[in-house]
């Protein structure tokens, strides 16, 4: 059975007064069209336990009826307060990451050893490497088991200046995932109006803009997987 390993942020770092971490919608969208498809999915952390949520990305709520399925299963709800450590996740097992977005990735993904250890494991093995919004900061310093930038040369999206310029966050931030993607030699592309869903695709690797695109990513895995099986 084809196994996806999700990764969210351990980070809730405040930022304009509310406490970031997870953008809850990025994790459930993706997740909703991969179970749909059949796959299943482990969820991990950098540090493992509680994954935070955005305050923000709770707002809407009961207008967002995946969230709203997603947070009413008690199984769901539990993986986010117990999720794995990226410490212990035996790569092999799986057949794609996707690295889920929030703020908080900006603080613990390109940070974590334990991650980009996963990463340059599953990256060796030819398995699909996915991401959406900041959670493509993973991918900024990931190497291959021979040492080469996973995303040099390669096509690829997330979070624009500019989105983070309206989102109010770009003062608060350690660096900006467009200006890193392209330090490490990415050939980054956004849309010209944000906010609306864009998918990159380079080989095994797979990037979405904005929370916008979560679906999509999920929906480009899947083609990609089943083109391949």
């Amino acid at each position: 059975m084809t196994r996806v390993l999700a990764i969210a942020t351990n980070n809730a770092a405040d930022i304009n007064g509310k406490k970031t971490g997870l953008w809850l919608s990025e994790l459930t969208h993706f997740l909703d069209v991969i179970v749909e498809a059949g796959f299943t999915y482990d969820l991990a952390s950098p540090l493992g336990g509680k994954i935070p949520l955005d305050e923000r990305s709770l707002d809407a709520l009961q207008s967002d009826p995946i969230n709203a399925r997603f947070m009413a299963d008690p199984a769901f709800v539990e993986s986010l307060e117990r999720s794995m450590k990226c410490a212990d996740v035996d790569a092999a097992r799986y057949d794609a990451i996707f690295l889920s977005g929030g703020h908080g990735t900006m603080f613990d993904f390109r940070q974590s050893g334990d991650l980009q250890r996963v990463i340059t494991a599953l990256a060796g093995a030819g398995r699909y490497l996915t991401g959406v919004c900041h959670g493509v900061a993973g991918f900024i310093d990931a190497v291959d088991p021979s040492g080469a930038v996973i995303v040099k040369g390669k096509r690829v999206t997330g979070f624009s200046n500019v989105e983070d310029t309206l989102a109010g966050a770009k003062s608060s931030l350690p660096y900006l995932l467009e200006d890193e993607l392209e330090k490490s030699g990415a050939d980054y592309h956004k849309n010209l109006l944000p906010f609306t869903s864009r998918v990159e695709v380079d080989g095994t690797l797979i990037t979405g803009q904005n929370p916008q695109s979560a679906k999509a990513v999920g929906e480009k895995l899947v083609e990609q997987l089943r083109a391949t099986r």
